[in-house]
């Protein structure tokens, strides 16, 4: 019996330093993992924010009460920055959109002008099928179609989108499709809420 209660005594011990040590690793790895991460989305959306002009550029939140939320139910909040460039003109906006993937939420950051119109995007993260919606976070294999589109041409193919819609990324129906509603639901979003406005009143 006294063997069996040193045995369970040493397991409990073992257990416990255990978790203090991985308590203290966490405590000091945490704040430099937030870190990166924060650098990598301005790494992000410096790069992304190229897209709208070339040179020196400016970032700033924007508090918009009438903006309405489209990533509620991925528990999101669609949050907008302004671009503006050296001299102060105001030069489009970025966000972040969230869909539902696969096997993750995956964050699109999307710069878009004035007028409506997608300039550039890139995938913050994702952790879908590597070899299949993986594929999502190459350009040449999905994101390039969207430079160039307004809200109401995000759509796939197959989701009725017609020959102008997008094409879905080969086995991956999923994640194409959630990014690709994600980020027209941004862009609804904006337009609703009188940020952008189409050029020329175009649908």
């Amino acid at each position: 019996m006294g063997e069996i209660f040193k045995v369970g005594f040493m397991l409990m011990l073992v257990a416990v330093i255990a978790a203090v040590a991985l308590g203290y690793v966490n405590s000091i790895t945490s704040p430099i993992i937030a870190e990166q991460k924060e650098q990598a989305k301005l790494d992000a959306m410096i790069d992304v924010a190229g897209s709208l002009a070339m040179g020196e550029l400016s970032f700033d939140s924007l508090s918009i009460p009438e903006l309405e939320n489209p990533y509620a139910e991925v528990d999101e909040t669609l949050a907008v920055v302004s671009v503006t460039d050296s001299t102060g003109n105001e030069l489009g906006y970025l966000f972040i959109a969230y869909g539902k993937g696969y096997s993750s939420t995956i964050q699109t950051m999307v710069a878009v002008n004035s007028t409506g119109t997608v300039t550039g995007t890139t995938v913050l993260y994702q952790q879908e099928t590597p070899g299949l919606g993986a594929n999502v976070s190459n350009p040449d294999k999905f994101l390039y179609q969207f430079d160039g589109r307004i809200a109401s041409q995000f759509l796939l193919k197959k989701d009725g989108g017609g020959d102008e819609g997008l094409d879905s990324i080969t086995g991956s129906t999923i994640t194409s499709r959630a990014v690709t509603n994600s980020v027209r639901g941004g862009l609804d979003a904006l337009l609703e809420a009188g940020i952008i406005t189409l050029e020329g009143g175009a649908q």
